[in-house]
């Protein structure tokens, strides 16, 4: 129940984000998604997440011969939906950890909150902001 409900949320919001970014109007560290953007998104879509009662989501980054990727966890379920910017990922990935996110160690790992401290917590905020309304007119939209 829970994987199912969190895979539609993440196939949702991964849309949303695709509309935001095709207006060009975004971050500058947001335009190549999901290029270079994994801890961004998954600290944007955690906060979302975090409001819509499903459990508890953390923000995690691994870090894997020098580089780092980052998801959200909720229950024992990874929910990333950045993998396709490695070779041989999906674009969205809810489930259990599988082995090639066993090859990360873990980092950071922490409740997933858009932090106000954030340098560019304001540009991030207006672009969730714009992918809230994104996913508030497919909603719209659907019960029409």
């Amino acid at each position: 129940m829970l994987r199912s409900s969190v895979l539609g949320l993440a196939h949702d919001f991964r849309s949303a984000v695709e509309t935001v970014v095709q207006t060009g109007n975004v971050p500058l560290h947001i335009q190549g998604f999901p290029r270079g953007c994994c801890g961004i998104i998954s600290e944007l879509m955690g906060d979302y997440l975090n409001t819509v009662g499903l459990g508890e989501f953390f923000y995690v980054c691994g870090m894997k011969d020098g580089a780092s990727h980052a998801w959200l966890e909720v229950d024992g379920l990874i929910v990333d939906i950045t993998g396709d910017q490695f070779p041989d990922r999906p674009s969205i990935y809810v489930d259990t950890p599988d082995a090639w996110y066993g090859e990360w160690e873990e980092d950071i790992k922490h409740l997933a909150v858009h932090e106000p401290s954030a340098f560019f917590y304001g540009e991030e905020r207006r672009f969730l902001e714009r992918v809230l309304a994104q996913l508030n007119s497919r909603e719209s939209s659907f019960a029409s």
